[in-house]
């Protein structure tokens, strides 16, 4: 499996320089179903009935743009400075743990490249198209698994902020994502989305400042139980043949899978729940991303 912050994006649309979620069709399931089970047609009834979309937004093309905005403000970006120039490594998440420490988390072999680095970068908004990125001490950072050196994990880490960083980035656009809100499962019906939202290496331009972020609907085709150090994982299929999706996927490591959660009760409700961090990649034959899951999770966390 491939290190993602190590491979090149080599294959993003000519012209496509834009941080929106590029069109996808792709093919959500309902509660109970796999990621290939319904097709458009069908799937586009369940949403219609969710009330969170309006009827100009019901279609394969628009449809996870308006899924990746839900999403798109707990993401960011990390890298490292040198003599006034950027180098972006891998993707996070902004977080906040239970016990209330905010944070930033990612791939362990994502630390891994930055944990000598005097000059931490991160982007606090990823709608901006003129990159802001904003300097972070990274002190106290812990990451498992400093590179993909077996076939699996383990591979997460958690780079925490202090309250003046924190408060910084949230000023700058950051939204950091509560671990301690509750979030009740919906009841009847519930259509889930998964989406992995991650800083496209080949389409971006440091040198211009610009990054681009991607937004791709994956669906859970594999999962590994808890193993005995706490670690579990996952494996998620790209749901589509967009071309514009990569074969590879440098720059994505790190990226948290979020899955959304939409009653089909027309009641335009919606739940957004961390359920992986995304890490490696499965071969140009199987395109597939390997994930940590929520016991993994809390484990780096320390929120066990």
């Amino acid at each position: 499996m491939n290190d993602m912050s190590r491979c090149p994006w080599d294959d993003a649309a000519p012209g496509s320089r834009s941080n929106r979620a590029p069109s996808c069709v792709a093919a959500p399931a309902a509660e109970g179903g796999g990621p290939h089970s319904k097709g458009w047609a069908e799937v586009s009834t369940s949403l219609s009935r969710t009330g969170f979309f309006d009827e100009m937004q019901l279609n394969p093309a628009i449809v996870p743009r308006v899924l990746a905005d839900l999403v798109r403000w707990y993401t960011t970006v990390i890298g490292y400075g040198v003599d006034g120039i950027a180098t972006p490594v891998g993707s996070g998440t902004f977080l906040r743990r239970v016990d209330g420490q905010c944070g930033i988390l990612t791939a362990g072999h994502v630390i891994g490249a930055i944990r000598t680095k005097e000059n931490i970068l991160v982007p606090p908004n990823q709608e901006r198209q003129d990159v802001v990125w904003s300097s972070i001490e990274g002190v106290g950072m812990t990451g498992h698994g400093g590179a993909n050196g077996v076939p699996i994990g383990p591979d997460i880490g958690w780079m925490p902020l202090s309250r003046e960083e924190a408060a910084k980035l949230e000023a700058l656009g950051a939204v950091f994502f509560n671990r301690s809100r509750r979030r009740d499962r919906f009841q009847g019906e519930v259509c889930q989305i998964s989406i992995v939202l991650g800083f496209v290496d080949a389409a971006s331009d440091v040198s211009e400042k610009l990054l681009v972020a991607h937004g791709m609907l994956i669906g859970k085709t594999g999962e590994h139980a808890v193993d005995h150090a706490g670690w579990d994982y996952g494996q998620y299929a790209i749901t589509n043949n967009d071309p514009w999706i990569p074969q590879t996927h440098g720059g994505v490591s790190g990226s948290a899978v979020l899955r959304i959660d939409l009653p089909v009760d027309g009641s335009a409700r919606k739940a957004v729940v961390l359920e992986g961090l995304a890490f490696a990649e499965g071969p140009p034959n199987d395109r597939k991303l390997i994930a940590h899951r929520s016991n993994s999770i809390r484990v780096a966390l320390n929120e066990t």
